[in-house]
Parts: structure tokens; C-alpha cells; sequence
């Protein structure tokens, strides 16, 4: 019991001494401590490019509802445009129908949600434009911008910023698989940041264990 009470006592102090610490480093806080646990796509290889697409049923993170909404919590690091396409297919050359999120892009300026018939990795066509919005400089090149999807059965669709209870993009599309998702970038290097986890417990203390 001595030694239960203890490590109370010591976790206690540590938590204490940790938080104190931060909170005289001010702007010094490392905002990457958001990526952990998060699987990496980093590309400048431009938005023809022939990008990979990732399986959603493998993510170890993705979350399911009893009322049947997905959520998954992913990051983008860009100066601007961050891409993130949405697909039902692996490899949507051949006609696929599928989404792109065209986040902060217009040189960081607007926000564009679309619908699109790819045909190859260069080419697609029937674009429709669901979305198309300002963004005023909400990507970063210097820190990750981490957020949720959550997309539920009827094709509502919402993105909201770590910390913040109100979506910054809201949409709907009926048509919408996320079977697979893929990331790519415009005129600057992009790191994608996704499967990441939604807690993460960063303590740690010899002898100790959390669960």
C-alpha cells in the first residue's frame, strides 16, 4: 500500500512538474507531438503523379460508431494545398468516380470539395465542385494541422480541427466511398500524416505502468 501510494504521489509530481515546465516555454511547444502514432506519406512529386492509395480497412485507428459514422484523424504539413483523395478502388484509372479535398490550396487561400471521374493518374474528367470556400491560411509548413473526418452512411462529411468543436469543412455527397485514401501535392512539398491514433498517452517513468 506504502508503495501504491507512492506512485501516486510521484505521478502527481511529475504530471505537476511537466505542465509547469511547458507552460514557461511558450511558443516552444513542439506541435509534432500530434503526429504521434500517425503512419507518414511525404511527396513532392507533384498532382499528376502516379500516388499510392492505402486501404482503410487496414487502419488500426479508424473508429466505427453504433450509428455507423467512420471517423479517422489524420495531419497535413504544406505550405499549401494539401490533397486527399478518396476513392473505392485501389487504383482508380479506369473511369473511377471518387473525391479529392483540396485543402487550403490557391496559394493557402480557399478550400474546394470535389467529385470527379479519374481515367488515369493525370487525367479526369466531369468535375463537380461541391464546396468551394476560403481558408485564410490553414496550412502550415512549420507545424502539422491535425483534424477528424468523420463521414456517416448518407454522405455527410465533416473536418474538425484538434481542439475545435465546429467543423471547418462541411459537406455531403451520396456518392461517396473512402475504400482508399490517397494524398498528393500542387507546387510544394506535402507530409501527410494519417491512421493516427485519437489518445495518446505520452507518460513515462521507470517502474511505473499505465494502463
Amino acid at each position: 500500500m506504502i508503495c501504491a501510494n507512492m506512485k501516486v504521489v510521484l505521478l502527481v509530481a511529475l504530471v505537476q512538474f511537466s505542465a509547469a515546465s511547458r507552460s514557461n516555454h511558450g511558443n516552444n511547444v513542439n506541435t509534432f507531438e500530434a503526429t504521434y502514432g500517425c503512419l507518414q506519406y511525404s511527396t513532392n512529386h507533384g498532382y499528376e503523379y502516379a500516388h499510392p492509395y492505402y486501404s482503410t480497412a487496414k487502419f488500426e485507428n479508424l473508429k466505427v460508431t453504433a450509428g455507423n459514422v467512420t471517423y479517422m484523424r489524420m495531419g497535413v504539413l504544406a505550405r499549401n494545398d494539401g490533397h486527399i483523395r478518396l476513392s473505392p478502388v485501389e487504383y482508380p484509372y479506369d473511369k473511377t468516380e471518387m473525391n479529392e479535398l483540396v485543402l487550403s490550396g490557391w496559394a493557402n487561400t480557399a478550400i474546394e470539395i470535389r467529385r470527379y471521374t479519374r481515367t488515369d493518374h493525370k487525367t479526369r474528367i466531369n468535375n463537380r465542385v461541391f464546396l468551394h470556400i476560403r481558408s485564410d491560411g490553414l496550412l502550415s509548413e512549420f507545424s502539422p494541422m491535425m483534424f477528424t473526418m468523420s463521414i456517416d452512411t448518407h454522405g455527410n462529411v465533416r473536418l474538425v480541427k484538434d481542439g475545435d468543436e465546429y467543423p471547418f469543412i462541411e459537406f455531403k455527397d451520396p456518392k461517396i466511398s473512402f475504400k482508399y485514401m490517397g494524398f498528393c501535392n500542387w507546387d510544394a512539398p506535402a507530409i501527410y500524416f494519417f491512421d493516427c491514433p485519437f489518445e495518446v498517452d505520452h507518460r513515462k517513468c521507470e517502474g511505473i505502468a499505465f494502463t
